[in-house]
């Protein structure tokens, strides 16, 4: 039993690798080639092949023009239309989808209103306006961003943004309607997700762990440990607004920031920006407000990075360098995580709920579990959103909770 096992893990290992090198390349591959990526030998390689093109995975490309005599070496593909990957994410006014082909090259985005009284019908509909038609590539699996809390077991324990959400098993029911496998998972946590694989990049060494500060109309957080989502035994990891009283200011109703400006703190950090003093005064008090409670949280996980999402990050430094100072008043130890804007400020849960969908769906598609889904390029592929509003402005689809 113990070496059939060790057998089929090797088995799996190794189709892992040759997939993503197919996936990977530039171009179509020899087996040579393909030997050459893997590192595996080549009886290993064709028989690997097999498997993917018994799948529909692989197809033939035409050979390359090659000098000399002698035929020209096979080589292979993947076939980006074997099969296509969605993410949804599903806001309080609206859903956005995005649908990618099995190399990550993002095929199209959209974005519907919400009928919060028929939301699989308001799924469908967003998946209706990026699918092709009936000649469409099979629908391998979703992945699906909510705005609240998820029990135990996968459903949506409660939700303000959208209290028709509580009790819903909204995966089995879509996966049920779409007969593919849907993934379902928490908004924040899917936008610390895509900030983990795809952030870090262009602002310093990749960070193992990192605590995404999401700062809208709310605030919420979202922590990532060893490269993985930190959830806990009830999935309340980093769920600070459960705490009964708990508020991030003295000022906030009911979770909700309120500042001078009312509502909108975007006037404010436009002032502030320009140099307003008051404005300026105001963000201080605020990050100031906020750090010792959000020290707390940076000294029991003692991420490498704190990364600022949501609406009020487009500020920039007008808001990042004050919270910088606040937090480094409270942080006396010899290490303090750096604290960055967000990569992707507002398309987060969605690029983390396609990304997931991959993951998740790897096993039906590839026949193997655990294919990292290709990141980078879809962030290369991903169109911005023409409806998706300004995220300082009330309709943020990141800034909700």
């Amino acid at each position: 039993m113990g070496e059939d096992r060790s057998t089929a893990e090797i088995r799996q290992a190794s189709t892992r690798r040759a997939h993503l090198a197919l996936r990977e390349a530039e171009q179509p591959l020899s087996i040579a080639e393909l030997v050459a990526a893997t590192g595996l030998s080549r009886p290993t390689v064709l028989s690997v092949l097999d498997d993917l093109t018994a799948r529909g995975l692989v197809v033939p490309a035409a050979p390359a023009e090659e000098p000399g005599p002698g035929r020209p070496a096979r080589r292979l593909r993947l076939d980006p239309d074997a099969a296509h990957v969605a993410g949804l994410d599903l806001g309080a006014r609206s859903v956005r989808a995005v649908l990618a082909d099995l190399t990550g090259t993002v095929l199209a985005r959209s974005t519907v209103g919400l009928d919060p009284e028929d939301l699989l019908g308001s799924l469908r509909h967003a998946l209706e306006e990026v699918d092709a038609g009936p000649d469409a590539a099979p629908l391998g699996a979703v992945g699906l961003s909510v705005p609240g809390l998820l029990a135990a077991d996968g459903s949506v324990g409660s939700s303000l943004a959208l209290p028709a959400l509580a009790g819903r098993d909204l995966a089995r029911e879509l996966a049920e309607v779409l007969e593919a496998p849907v993934v379902l998972e928490n908004d924040v946590k899917l936008a610390a997700l895509a900030e983990h694989r795809l952030g870090a990049e262009a602002d310093g060494p990749a960070a193992d762990g990192l605590v995404l500060l999401r700062i809208g109309h709310r605030i919420s957080v979202a922590i990532m440990v060893h490269g993985q989502i930190l959830q806990g035994a009830h999935r309340l990891a980093g769920e600070l607004g459960t705490q009964r009283g708990m508020r991030w200011t003295a000022g906030s109703r009911r979770g909700r920031l309120v500042w001078s400006t009312g509502d909108e703190a975007r006037p404010l950090l436009e002032r502030a920006a320009t140099g307003d003093a008051d404005a300026q005064q105001e963000v201080r008090a605020f990050c100031e407000e906020i750090a010792p409670r959000l020290a707390g949280l940076l000294l029991a996980v003692d991420p490498e990075m704190v990364v600022v999402g949501g609406g009020l990050s487009r500020a920039g430094e007008a808001l990042l360098g004050p919270l910088r100072a606040a937090l480094g008043s409270q942080l006396t130890g010899p290490g303090r995580p750096r604290l960055v804007p967000a990569a992707l400020p507002a398309d987060g849960s969605l690029v983390g709920a396609l990304g997931r969908g991959f993951e998740h769906g790897s096993a039906r598609i590839v026949g193997v579990p655990d294919v990292p889904a290709p990141w980078e390029r879809i962030r290369r592929t991903l169109p911005s959103d023409p409806l998706t509003p300004d995220p300082r402005t009330s309709t943020d689809p990141e800034g909700r909770r």
